[in-house]
């Protein structure tokens, strides 16, 4: 059943929990970064140490910008993210090719500033989310190692 799929455009489930995959990551990473600044607090000042309490805008800004810087780098170098990646899918260009730098960034700031933009894919024709439209990408079944062609 997968190898009639290779190539087909991924559905709005698929689509969805590989975002909410890409999503955990990021709350990891900042996880990650609040202990990793903890941690130099400690070591630089340990009898005044406490622990760090950053403004909700601050999270939600550094987060906006980790999940960008995320989702630029994935899609620009192998059309994958960790997410699209465990669920077997790829982002390509309108020709089936990979996405230049400019693209990839254009597409991850769509997709976190407009994320429920995704849903779209569920009433399209052609599975493609809004940003998908924009900026002339779609979302395919790829389970094979496939890597960008240099130019």
């Amino acid at each position: 059943m997968a190898r009639e799929l290779q190539g087909q455009r991924a559905g709005v489930v698929s689509r969805f929990l590989a975002d909410a995959i890409d999503l955990l990551v990021i709350v990891a990473a900042l996880v990650g970064v609040y202990f990793a600044v903890s941690g130099a607090r400690f070591l630089l000042h340990p009898r005044q140490f406490s622990w760090p309490e950053p403004s909700a805008l601050y999270l939600s800004t550094l987060g906006w910008i980790l999940l960008i810087v995320y989702l630029t780098i994935g899609w620009a170098s192998t059309g994958r993210t960790w997410g699209k990646s465990v669920l077997g899918l790829r982002v390509v260009s309108s020709r089936d090719v990979g996405l230049p730098l400019w693209r990839a960034f254009v597409r991850a700031v769509l997709c976190a500033l407009f994320p429920i933009g995704l849903f779209w894919s569920a009433v399209s024709t052609r599975n493609e989310s809004v940003q998908d439209l924009l900026v002339r990408t779609t979302v395919v079944y790829d389970w094979g190692l496939k890597l960008p062609r240099l130019e």
